[in-house]
């Protein structure tokens, strides 16, 4: 059951791009500095990667000091915020509201 849920999350994930026509991992990843993995470790189901107990506590602190605690709630809750990148690019990113809600599969 937990591996099915893992799998709809990283396959949403990976689907994103597509649906969307961005990818808002690859660019919380640039603003963050993170890599596109722990960004997804950070925002999504953190027991799906292996490395999380001795990673997770860190790229979380990095990534709350990138984009700022409010902005990481709003994000979490599905809104959409402008974050300026590494180059001064503003970018606005949005993640589904609940990547975890339909867990009845």
């Amino acid at each position: 059951m937990n591996g099915k849920i893992t799998l709809f999350v990283l396959a949403s994930f990976a689907a994103m791009p597509a649906l969307a026509g961005n990818d808002p991992v690859g660019d919380l990843s640039d603003v963050t500095g993170l890599s596109e993995r722990k960004v997804q470790m950070v925002l999504g189901n953190r027991t799906a990667f292996a490395e999380y107990r001795y990673t997770y506590d860190r790229a979380l602190a990095r990534f709350t000091r990138a984009v700022g605690k409010d902005a990481h709630e709003r994000l979490m809750r599905g809104e959409s915020v402008a974050l300026r990148d590494a180059e001064g690019r503003e970018i606005v990113v949005q993640l589904p509201a609940d990547p975890h809600a339909d867990r009845t599969l």
